[in-house]
């Protein structure tokens, strides 16, 4: 799968979640940890009020398209992050921003070495 595609097919799976139609944004909060964990959870504006996305009813399948996303991403060590947020606008443009959080980096190495 391309990175268009993941764009694409999260994208979608966000819309999908959101059962107002008068959203006017949505944000996928992702967190991926250790070996391809993946973590996330989401919110949606109507207005300037805030709503939580029910991601139970995004594809499961997300969690592969953020791993392939994660792995072809970061390939060669390049591009290391271990956040990322995915906001989408109701008219299909969207932003993918990677973040890079040590704090959590150290946490999950504290942990795998207790």
């Amino acid at each position: 799968m391309t990175v268009d595609e993941i764009y694409l097919n999260i994208g979608q799976g966000m819309a999908g979640a959101i059962e107002e139609s008068s959203w006017t944004k949505a944000r996928l909060l992702i967190k991926v940890v250790g070996t391809g964990v993946v973590g996330y959870t989401g919110d949606y504006q109507i207005r300037e009020t805030g709503h939580d996305m029910s991601v139970r009813k995004i594809p499961r399948d997300i969690r592969l398209w953020i791993r392939e996303l994660h792995e072809i991403t970061t390939e060669g060590g390049s591009n290391k992050w271990n956040r990322a947020v995915f906001t989408l606008l109701p008219d299909g443009k969207f932003d993918m921003e990677f973040i890079w959080d040590q704090e959590l980096q150290d946490e999950i190495e504290k942990h795998a070495r207790s």
